[in-house]
């Protein structure tokens, strides 16, 4: 009856070792789920947003340097406002410069687009006005070399940079005399003409820059 009772019981413990996994603290833990992936777009940059320009107006004859701020500007970043800005810089992710150029009347929507193509619009925040042309007028056009003479302008859009050269006609920004008009929309400058005898002219010059508004008739200096 003992053996009898022990061979039963070792088969019943070689049946249970078997039938049952092992469940002691060693046993394979399940696999880490991954952590979820983020969603779709969440690493992209911000889309920049336009809150201001200043100034807020710009000019049927001439270009206009304007300070556009906001958020989320990216370097490369372009600048539209109803045509293509030039000499866009952008100084930090809040503050662009550019150079609006003239344009025909009427309002603008302000437009900065990341290189990204994600853009902001600021709409109708400039506004472009008519300004009447400049006009340049000489005193004489024949001079002796050495003598004095007079020019007058007239600016309805003058600013305070504008400024009026004589050039050799035809040559470049060598000028042999210049005045500023700082600001006037009228007004006259009197001189002494160039000493070199040949054909000047007078040029009207906008904002401290080589652009020219108008250009007078030739004058001879002999």
């Amino acid at each position: 009856m003992t053996r009898t009772t022990s061979i039963h019981t070792g088969l019943l413990l070689l049946t249970l070792t078997i039938g049952f996994p092992a469940c002691d603290r060693q046993s394979p833990s399940e696999p880490t789920p991954l952590p979820p992936s983020a969603p779709a777009g969440l690493s992209a940059a911000a889309a920049p947003s336009v809150t201001a320009i200043s100034p807020s107006t710009g000019s049927t004859t001439r270009p206009t340097s304007v300070t556009i701020t906001g958020t989320g500007f990216r370097t490369g970043a372009t600048v539209t406002v109803d045509t293509v800005a030039l000499s866009v810089t952008v100084v930090n992710s809040t503050t662009i410069t550019a150079i609006v150029p003239a344009h025909a009347v009427g309002p603008a929507d302000v437009v900065v687009t990341n290189r990204d193509g994600s853009g902001g619009t600021l709409p109708a925040a400039f506004s472009y006005s008519f300004e009447g042309p400049v006009t340049l007028t000489l005193s004489t056009n024949v001079i002796d070399t050495g003598g004095q003479m007079s020019v007058s302008w007239t600016a309805p859009g003058a600013r305070a940079g504008d400024w009026i050269a004589v050039f050799r006609v035809g040559a470049g920004y060598e000028d042999d005399w210049y005045g500023l008009t700082n600001g006037a929309t009228s007004g006259t400058h009197t001189l002494t003409v160039p000493a070199r005898p040949g054909q000047y002219e007078f040029r009207y010059l906008a904002d401290e820059t080589f652009l020219d508004l108008a250009r007078s008739s030739p004058l001879t200096v002999r």
